[in-house]
């Protein structure tokens, strides 16, 4: 399918073969370049670079990393690097060879090309970086990976077909889903700033197995772990009332399960959500958004002025104490409960990638799973009692309805805190442009929040 330019990301590709000692360049007539792809924009880019490259050259190809150029500016093309699975094919194409090492940078129609090359086949040792050094930046991986798969496979009595999708792909992360044949098994490897997920993942696989997936074999070196898929139909693409209700029903079944481990998982690696810790929070937090409200460029929406952020500030301060009072238990919180990490299907659900748990007021995920039902169901707004009430009624056993109603009234104002502060970096001299403009944005909210709720 040909896409809309303005609908598409450019990628100029280093497509390697024979574990990085050929490499696909075209000669033109300014001089050598690299073959480009284009795929659609806010997708998977290994998955639709795979794809695209199938479609376009009749190559099964893996993605071994994005080339990340220090010099690269805003208006540079990126660039890609991949392996050919088979390397006779990239013959096929390309059957004439020279060494590229030998070539100058004038040979080359884009000299940023022929520096892309060199720092992907790290011929240049002042270029390297540490961002190529992962365990997936080595060419032949994706061969090691299919290798070890299998071979904790064969525990089970299970074998690999020779179908995958690699759906996300760097030097330090990897997610690729092989299908056998039985169910399908995912790998997965994480790294900064996800390196404690395979331990967090661990654990709740091992406490609750009922809500997450089962993980079969880990790979320490490479910070991986295998797991089951999970069978069933992911919320994000469900839009059946009954099976939202079944999700949040079983969030509030697995938070209370959770209660007694809280020591564990936070010993694992699970963020601290406490309200302790969130008060601690405020001041530093509030403090960073001052600054990042003064350096706001645009017009609209308008700044925060100081004395409004500490006003919030101070409400968000309030809703913590009353929460404390309460005493709320401290259970499991999933801070990215988006529709996408919840599988339903007929008798249970489970809760998948979980590298922003943390431990807290469980009321917060709740909010979060809201948030994304409102927007769902924006046609159906009697609907959200449903949801409410089944997430609320196992929570029924343990807490009074008055303790219930106060929570749900703060969370507008401290569940967007609470992600803040607990998920996003908090030194306004370090953010990125989206990033401060999301923690403005989070702020304006929590601003509108704690003026309804005064109002109240």
């Amino acid at each position: 399918m040909i896409h809309p330019q303005h609908d598409t990301d450019t990628w100029r590709i280093l497509l390697f073969a024979s574990k990085g000692t050929e490499l696909l360049a075209l000669k033109r007539p300014l001089g050598f370049g690299l073959p480009v792809l284009q795929i659609p924009r806010q997708e998977r880019i290994a998955e639709s670079l795979n794809a695209e490259a199938r479609r376009v050259w009749n190559l099964e190809t893996v993605c071994v990393a994005p080339l990340l150029d220090p010099q690269r500016t805003s208006d540079d093309i990126r660039y890609h690097v991949m392996e050919v699975l088979r390397p006779e094919e990239l013959r096929r194409i390309a059957p004439q060879a020279m060494d590229l090492s030998t070539l100058r940078a004038d040979a080359f129609a884009d000299e940023r090309d022929y520096r892309a090359i060199r720092r992907a086949m790290k011929l240049d040792a002042s270029e390297t970086s540490d961002d190529h050094s992962g365990p997936f930046s080595d060419f032949g991986r994706f061969e090691e990976i299919a290798d070890w798969v299998e071979a904790q496979l064969a525990h089970f009595g299970r074998k690999w077909d020779g179908e995958f999708r690699q759906l996300h792909v760097s030097a330090f992360f990897s997610l690729i889903r092989f299908r056998t044949k039985g169910d399908a098994v995912w790998f997965k490897a994480t790294g900064e700033p996800n390196q404690l997920e395979l331990a967090i993942t661990e654990r709740l696989s091992a406490l609750f197995p009922q809500y997450v997936p089962a993980v079969l074999a880990v790979r320490r070196d490479w910070n991986a772990w295998l797991a089951n898929e999970v069978m069933g139909r992911p919320l994000d693409a469900n839009r059946d009332l009954d099976a939202w209700c079944r999700a949040a029903e079983s969030l509030a079944e697995l938070q209370i399960a959770s209660i007694d481990h809280v020591p564990a998982l936070l010993g694992s690696g699970a963020r601290d959500s406490r309200t302790t810790h969130l008060a601690s929070q405020v001041g530093p937090f509030f403090a960073e958004m001052e600054k990042l409200m003064e350096t706001q460029t645009k017009l609209a929406p308008p700044k925060l002025a100081a004395r409004e952020l500490r006003s919030t500030s101070l409400r968000v301060l309030d809703a913590l104490s009353q929460m404390e009072a309460d005493a709320i238990p401290d259970a499991l919180n999933h801070f990215d409960m988006n529709p996408g990490n919840i599988v339903v299907c007929t008798d249970d659900c489970k809760f998948l990638d979980w590298a922003e748990a943390a431990v807290g007021n469980p009321f917060f995920s709740f909010e979060f799973l809201r948030q994304h039902f409102v927007r769902a169901f924006a046609d159906e707004p009697e609907a959200e009692f449903t949801l409410r009430n089944s997430y609320l009624n196992p929570w029924r056993r343990l807490l009074r309805e008055s303790t219930i109603k106060r929570a749900l009234a703060c969370l507008p104002l401290v569940g967007p805190f609470a992600f803040a502060a607990v998920t996003l970096p908090g030194n306004a001299s370090q953010q990125e442009t989206e990033c401060a403009g999301l923690l403005r944005s989070l702020a304006r909210r929590m601003h509108r929040a704690g003026q309804t709720l005064r109002a109240a």
